[in-house]
């Protein structure tokens, strides 16, 4: 899997590829990120994987305070994830101890998925959300 992430420096946006995604570990994939970042930094960003189209984009919109973003999916990618905002929201909670302690408040965010349906079937989509979700709530995993 090849994943471009959206970087921005001053008004300027990048997409980077990160190629084979699905062999790398997070600290590889990590270093590669900060990588870029430093050439974006820097103005050396015209190395060839700047222009290049992987499979996937994701970005993150929460940087910037954005809540949620529906991200349009750049041709010949399937899809492209968009991340909002993490922010304390009021849930119910799971087990209340009597009226007056019915809710409390939990970080979340919002994680948009947009597919080009005639490549992903949305209930591909939607698992790959479901195996997302799982990730971010137990990074741990990643390590494994």
């Amino acid at each position: 899997v090849d994943v471009n992430v959206v970087m921005g420096s001053g008004d300027n946006l990048y997409t980077p590829l990160i190629k084979g995604v699905d062999g790398k570990g997070v600290k590889s994939i990590s270093y590669e990120l900060s990588t870029n970042l430093e050439s974006i930094e820097e103005g050396t960003e015209k190395a060839a994987h700047f222009g290049e189209v992987g499979t996937v984009t994701f970005m993150n919109m929460g940087m910037y305070g954005i809540k949620s973003c529906a991200p349009i999916i750049r041709s010949p990618q399937a899809v492209a994830l968009a991340l909002g905002a993490a922010e304390n929201r009021v849930v119910p909670k799971e087990e209340p101890e009597g009226d007056d302690d019915l809710y409390d408040t939990n970080v979340m965010l919002t994680a948009t998925l947009s597919c080009d349906h005639r490549v992903v079937d949305g209930a591909v989509g939607a698992s790959f959300l479901s195996a997302f979700k799982t990730a971010v709530e137990n990074p741990e995993t990643l390590l494994l």
